[in-house]
Formats: C-alpha cells, structure tokens, sequence
C-alpha cells in the first residue's frame, strides 16, 4: 500500500524523510507512528517547498534521546538542534497530536527558528477525568510492554468498526503501532501523558501565525481546545474537519492539505510584503 521512504540520519540519531524544493516545512508526527504518518501531506506541500518528515526519537529509524529522564523540553531541545544543522534556516513547523505540542513548544521556545506552525489534533488544558485516563494508559504500556497496543488507540481513533477509505488507513496506522519500537513507545506515551500543552501565557508570546486543526470527533483533542488556544494565540486561527476524529491529516487529506496549503500560500504572502 505504501512504500517506505528514504531517510537520511543526523549525527543527532534523528532520521528523517526529504522531499521537494524550496523554503523548509518540518513535519513531527504522533506517539508510535512514523515519518509516514504524513504522506498525502509531503506530496501537496513538497510542490513548493522542502518537506522534512522526521521519526520522532524513539521511533521509526531516530535513536532513542541518551538522556533517560528526557521530557517533552529535551526531545524539542533535540529538534531544534536538528534543524539547526541539517536546515540552517528558519522553519514552518507542523506536528500531531504529540507531535503538536513539539511544534507548539518549539515556535515558544526557538523563535528565531521558526516562521509558522500548525498544530493538528493538539491537547489543550485536559480535565482531570481525562488526564487521568491518559496517564493510566500510559502506565499500563509501561508495566506491560509486551501486551496489545494496537486496538485501543485504532478503535479510538476510527472507531469500532471503520469501513472504506477509514478501514484501509485504521489497517496502516495498526501496522505502524506494531512497528514502533516499544521502548521508544512507551517512553513517548509517558511524556504526552503528563503535558497538557502550553500555558496560557505562553501561547500569547508566539509572534508568528499558527493554525490549530482538529477533527469535529476527537473527544480528546476536541474542537474546543484548538478553539482555546487560537483565541489565546495573537496569530491564531482554527479550523474543525467535519466527520473525522484523530487522524484526520490521513482520513480527510484533501481538506487538511487545503488548510495546509492555504496556511503557507498565506504566510510567503505575508513575509513576502515584509520583505523577509
């Protein structure tokens, strides 16, 4: 169904997909999933630019941080060192879900690297009920590498009973799960267990725009936490994909790309006028 692609390696250990020409778009995908998790997306946006898909640490091909009590702050860390060497320029950053708090943190934190970002299906002040439910997972992948963790996440994010188009891609992304690296998993799972992404006040320090995407079904990135944080963001704005849930950039491709292409197109515009 779907080849995988090339990776090139740093010397940071992180591998990592190159596509296209031009200015530098840098996508970071979700807990157990790989470079791959973006394919409709780096054949839209590699028309006009340079689409960097990288595997998060841990999975795919990318080494696993040396650091054992690496958090979210140190696989950023990582990143941005990772651009700095392998990009040497400014970027847009697009992440999922995890990797949506990556992007998020790294436009806070790494300014002078970043032009724009966009987070799909990013978490945002979950409630305790939630985050309780998330850390437990968490803890049960940790205590228990060896059992199933492939169901769960697809019925969570298909639904019990995907047909069509939803069924082949709840397929890929199973195979993808079963793939990854259990070690690198779970170790990723910990870590966005216990962040709820950016404060309040930090959201409102990025000067850049940002797109917050999310599906009208994702109970745990759900509209209303995309809403939040483009209200907190001064170049924020959101969008909501009707019918979909968690993996929407693979379930509804065509609408996310035209965000997605709309979002660049609009800001080469804007930098352009700047004359940056």
């Amino acid at each position: 169904m779907l080849k995988t692609q090339q990776r090139y390696k740093s010397a940071q250990g992180i591998a990592y997909t190159r596509s296209g020409c031009g200015p530098a778009i840098v996508l970071i995908h979700g807990v157990g999933l790989r470079a791959e998790a973006w394919f409709y997306q780096v054949e839209a946006l590699a028309k006009t630019h340079t689409v960097y898909a990288i595997d998060m640490p841990g999975h795919g091909e990318s080494d696993l941080l040396s650091d054992e009590n690496a958090g979210l702050n140190e696989y950023v860390s990582a990143i941005s060192q990772w651009i700095d060497t392998e990009i040497n320029a400014p970027v847009i950053i697009m992440g999922h879900s995890m990797g949506a708090m990556i992007a998020l943190r790294f436009a806070i934190d790494y300014p002078q690297q970043c032009c724009g970002a966009v987070a799909l299906n990013a978490v945002y002040q979950r409630t305790q009920q939630a985050r309780e439910a998330v850390q437990q997972r968490a803890q049960h992948m940790l205590d228990n590498p060896d059992l199933d963790r492939v169901s769960t996440p697809i019925a969570r994010w298909f639904g019990e009973s995907p047909q069509g188009h939803d069924l082949e891609m709840a397929e890929l992304c199973a195979s993808w799960l079963n793939a990854a690296p259990a070690q690198g998993y779970a170790k990723a799972y910990g870590i966005f267990s216990r962040n709820d992404g950016p404060l309040a006040t930090e959201l409102a320090t990025i000067d850049v725009p940002v797109a917050f995407v999310t599906g009208d079904g994702d109970s745990n990135s759900s509209p209303e936490m995309s809403i939040q944080m483009a209200e907190l963001t001064p170049q924020g704005t959101a969008c909501v994909i009707d019918n979909s849930r968690h993996m929407v950039q693979i379930t509804h491709a065509q609408e996310v790309n035209q965000q997605l292409v709309d979002f660049v197109s609009q800001l080469n515009s804007d930098n352009k006028n700047k004359g940056v």
